[in-house]
């Protein structure tokens, strides 16, 4: 087992062992053990980003908050990447 912090978050990605819960034993699990936890607690990565160590695990969960960097409440993201604010955005739509 391996704990890492990405995108500000607290994960333990582990080689799952038991039947258990979500996954197949042998996969490589991810868990956000944080007070807000939600739908994506468990996640499979072996399933959703192929790993089959834990290093690849640790990787690919480090990649994918690079990718999908945290969006501040209140704001999101444009097609082209940027970020806006939600009050300026509806400012700017054309009534129809």
């Amino acid at each position: 087992m391996a704990r890492v912090t990405a995108g500000g978050e607290k994960h333990r990605v582990y080689k799952k062992t038991t039947k258990r819960g979500e996954g197949k034993v042998g996969d490589i699990m991810v868990n956000h053990p944080t007070k807000d936890k939600g739908t994506y607690d468990t996640i499979s990565l072996t399933r959703t980003a192929k790993a089959k160590t834990v290093k690849q695990g640790i990787k690919a969960e480090k990649d994918w908050h690079k990718k999908n960097d945290k969006i501040k409440k209140g704001y999101h993201k444009m097609p082209d990447g940027s970020i806006m604010k939600d009050s300026a955005h509806k400012k700017t739509k054309k009534k129809g």
